[in-house]
């Protein structure tokens, strides 16, 4: 072998050296894998992505009203489009809207997807809620909305928006 050819392997393998070295710096300090967190302090983080399937949300259905039997008839109704029914019951507490849809931040992506299915509903996020998605149905209530009519007033919706208190994180 030559004294030109065994230079040349030499330096092709020094800038291998250097091209790995660099490389693994590069990927060390990358501040793109840093989670860059924009929460102020005491803000509480929530998950807005992904919007889980009806299957997945469970649900509590009581009947905010003196009419009896709501309660059981959304209970069916949500359990028909594959929600996940846990409890239906009366209240004490009195609802005059459609129906009143709570969840708290660990449950805010399937609260959304929940008030969809209420025609003129009205969704009450709380910080402090630990229960599961809660749905008390109001002296309006009629129906509730179709898949289809849920999805187009879902996405009709203007996006998912974090409430105040919070922060989103992925």
């Amino acid at each position: 072998m030559r004294i030109a050819r065994i230079r040349a392997l030499i330096v092709l393998c020094v800038l291998a050296l250097v091209a790995g070295v660099v490389t693994l710096w590069a990927i060390q300090n990358d501040s793109q894998l840093a989670a860059g967190s924009d929460c102020e302090p005491g803000a509480v983080e929530i998950k807005t992505a992904p919007i889980p399937a009806p299957e997945e949300i469970e649900v509590v259905v009581l009947n905010g009203t003196d009419n009896s039997g709501l309660a059981e008839q959304a209970g069916r109704q949500l359990e028909d489009r594959g929600f996940n029914v846990l409890e239906v019951d009366e209240t004490d507490e009195e609802y005059e809207g459609s129906a009143l849809i709570r969840y708290g931040p660990d449950d805010y992506p399937a609260g959304l997807h929940t008030h969809a299915y209420f025609y003129q509903g009205r969704d009450e996020f709380d910080l402090e809620w630990e229960d599961p998605v809660t749905v008390v149905i109001g002296e309006d209530f009629v129906e509730v909305r179709s898949t289809s009519d849920a999805r187009l007033s879902f996405s009709l919706g203007g996006g998912i928006t974090a409430p105040e208190g919070t922060c989103t994180v992925e």
